[in-house]
């Protein structure tokens, strides 16, 4: 397999780090470089992403899940996304450090990132992707779980619920400490599991994607039978919609196995998955919340007004 692009990308990247110009300061400057690139990479990618499938799920008058047109106001609009957007172009620069200190970590040959196309067999691409995807859904759901601990949530995870009808722009809108936690997991991977650099870009593309879609704030494929099915064991945008509404709920990242095991699923979530309206399945989770929770308190229970009037 010819890999000649990824070995390109990389020369362009950390062509200052080579044997002669190891000096502490050069590596620090070349960090902060390499850091400032991968910054505005990922604030260009977030705003076209995030602000694309925002304007065609949200701002275009024809489509099912479009704003009011009272609601599609430039003010109204970025009072709305405003804290998910400074949260997010936060997080991409922590995001960002974190990924040039990875890359003059693999330039001086202390990570197990690798670019030969040989080294190991072509299968073994594809079980360290699924090792890395399966390691990473074990450690967001438990950090996940860690900052809604009433001691964390203030300074670890509010931001990401600032708003509680989630949307793209909400998808990397993490408050700083709980960035830089996520960021640890890539940069600690890579020193544990040998990985070809294009397995770590298929896991940032898979979590990149992953994070988009789960931000909807809609439900993909409703009354179908491939709907419920797939969302029976794969987190999608309505798993995380209802966490955005019972915070008790739904602390996954990709599948559903950890929310099963721990207890955390919401009770008949694959009956709810068959309502066959959105009236339905709001009230479903509004009246099951209501049972659950005992004393009813900010922190728990999310207003669902936005989601009923969209019903009505």
């Amino acid at each position: 397999m010819d890999f000649s692009f990824l070995n390109a990308l990389l020369d362009t990247l950390i062509t200052s780090v080579s044997a002669d110009s190891l000096a502490p300061v050069k590596i620090v400057k070349t960090i902060g470089w390499n850091s400032l690139v991968f910054f505005i990479f990922t604030v260009i990618g977030y705003f076209a992403a995030a602000g694309g499938l925002y304007a065609f799920y949200r701002l275009r008058p024809s489509s099912p899940f479009a704003l009011s047109a009272a609601d599609r106001t430039p003010a109204k609009i970025w009072n709305s996304i405003r804290n998910d957007v400074v949260l997010s172009v936060l997080s991409s620069g922590i995001f960002a450090f974190c990924a040039a200190l990875m890359m003059s970590a693999f330039e001086q040959g202390y990570t197990r990132l690798y670019l030969e196309s040989d080294r190991y067999s072509f299968w073994y691409l594809g079980v360290s992707l699924v090792l890395v995807i399966l390691l990473q859904d074990t450690y967001f759901y438990f950090t996940h779980r860690l900052a809604h601990h009433p001691k964390c949530y203030k300074w670890l995870h509010q931001g990401h619920h600032h708003f509680k009808n989630p949307t793209p722009w909400t998808a990397f809108s993490f408050d700083p400490a709980e960035a830089l936690i996520q960021a640890i997991y890539l940069i600690g991977v890579v020193f544990i599991v040998p990985m070809h650099f294009s397995v770590l870009c298929a896991v940032v593309l898979v979590m990149t994607l992953g994070a988009l879609i789960h931000h909807f704030g809609f439900r993909l494929f409703a009354d179908s039978a491939f709907g419920k099915w797939l969302g029976g064991w794969m987190v999608g945008p309505l798993h995380h919609w209802m966490h955005h509404r019972k915070y008790t709920a739904h602390y996954s990242l990709y599948f559903t196995f950890w929310d099963k095991v721990m207890g955390t699923q919401q009770d008949g979530y694959e009956e709810i998955l068959s309502r066959p309206s959105v009236r339905e399945l709001t009230l479903a989770i509004a009246t099951d919340t209501a049972k659950t929770i005992e004393k009813p308190s900010p922190a728990t229970v999310v207003p669902l007004s936005m989601s009923i009037k969209k019903a009505s």
